[in-house]
């Protein structure tokens, strides 16, 4: 393939003909496009070549990092590129994407990755899917009430997986070795702040789409792994201690923005994880003074008025007629959060940081 731009897409795939041809097309009008047919034994490469990409087939998987550094090597991206952008094999980007993303590193010489955003295709045939529903709810909470504001302070704590741009020198430090965490991106931001290599921007205005599940186990077992990884690099990294140590420093100290804004995080979600289990006993002991209703009341008043905020911004008024399976699915979230902690506990460090993904559907002309 002739090199015709800056930016080089990568995207590692197993088994994922229905959707890489699309992830291709959205790309390659922005990109040079290069994908890893890590083991598949469908027609993903046929696929990927077709829509426009330079493909590299292994036999066997090894992963999605290993595949990732065996394309980096194969096609010597981070010797011939500015940024290499990773995409998940089920991403569609904006046509713009590119751009905006970069334009944004341009301005910066601080940023070491950026990502946009990202929402749930949401097709006509899953319109009342409420598993969807939740992850367009979840996506644009999160990306509007926390990541705009840390990437205000430049304190983003989160790599998207899907649709993030790294500089290439970064991109090469970070594949140099295998992630030993359940999810990639939880490794490579963590080992971007560890290592000093610059911050992470989010770029709302770049935009990106990606198909999330649409069953309940599928969606159980995904936000299980994403928490899991979370919690294993916080374990693994010690993240959320602002003081660090740092031999070059006067006394031997750094303070970190990026870990006090991540413990707040964490200081945020425990009383969200711990609410339903605590609430309970609590109104029973002080029923005497406080109606036990009036909790019950609240707590759906709000949920149902930030449901609502939702559903206006994404321009999807059904979300309101999914509350109801939005706020059982939030508690059950909170049960995935749980459980994740208990794996991080038991299980701080993978081998090989690989997973059957989702099942996807393929998708409907947009």
């Amino acid at each position: 393939m002739e090199k015709r731009h800056t930016t080089a897409v990568l995207i590692a795939c197993k088994n994922g003909e229905a959707t890489i041809g699309n992830a291709v097309r959205s790309a390659a009008r922005q990109a040079d496009v290069f994908v890893v047919s890590d083991g598949s034994d469908d027609r993903t490469s046929e696929v990927a070549r077709r829509a426009g990409a330079l493909v590299l087939e292994r036999d066997t998987s090894g992963g999605k990092p290993n595949a990732l550094r065996a394309g980096n090597k194969t096609f010597s991206l981070t010797d011939n590129y500015r940024y290499i952008a990773v995409l998940d094999d089920d991403t569609t980007l904006a046509e713009d994407y590119v751009e905006r993303t970069t334009a944004t590193m341009d301005g910066d010489v601080t940023i070491a990755a950026a990502s946009g955003r990202i929402d749930s295709l949401w097709d006509y045939t899953r319109r009342w899917n409420v598993f969807v529903a939740m992850r367009a709810f979840t996506y644009w909470s999160y990306q509007i009430a926390i990541k705009r504001g840390q990437n205000a302070l430049h304190v983003v704590n989160v790599i998207c997986g899907a649709n993030t741009v790294f500089r290439a020198d970064v991109f090469r430090r970070l594949i140099d070795k295998d992630a030993p965490y359940a999810i990639d991106d939880m490794f490579w931001v963590a080992e971007i702040a560890r290592l000093q290599l610059g911050r992470v921007a989010y770029v709302h205005d770049a935009r990106s789409w990606t198909i999330d599940p649409h069953r309940f186990a599928d969606w159980y077992r995904q936000t299980v792994r994403w928490s899991w990884g979370q919690f294993q690099s916080v374990r693994g990294h010690r993240l959320g201690s602002p003081l660090r140590r740092d031999a070059s420093r006067r006394g031997g100290l750094r303070f970190s923005w990026f870990d006090l804004a991540y413990l707040a995080l964490l200081l945020d979600w425990l009383p969200y994880m711990l609410e339903p289990l605590v609430l309970p006993p609590l109104a029973f002991l002080f029923r005497d003074w406080l109606d036990p209703l009036w909790l019950v009341g609240f707590y759906l008043a709000t949920s149902l008025g930030w449901i609502g905020l939702v559903a206006v911004a994404l321009r999807k008024p059904r979300l309101v007629l999914l509350a109801p399976a939005i706020m059982a699915l939030d508690l059950v979230y909170r049960v995935t959060m749980m459980h994740a902690i208990v794996k991080a506990i038991f299980v701080p460090r993978v081998a090989t940081c690989a997973w059957t993904s989702p099942e996807r559907f393929e998708l409907e002309a947009r």
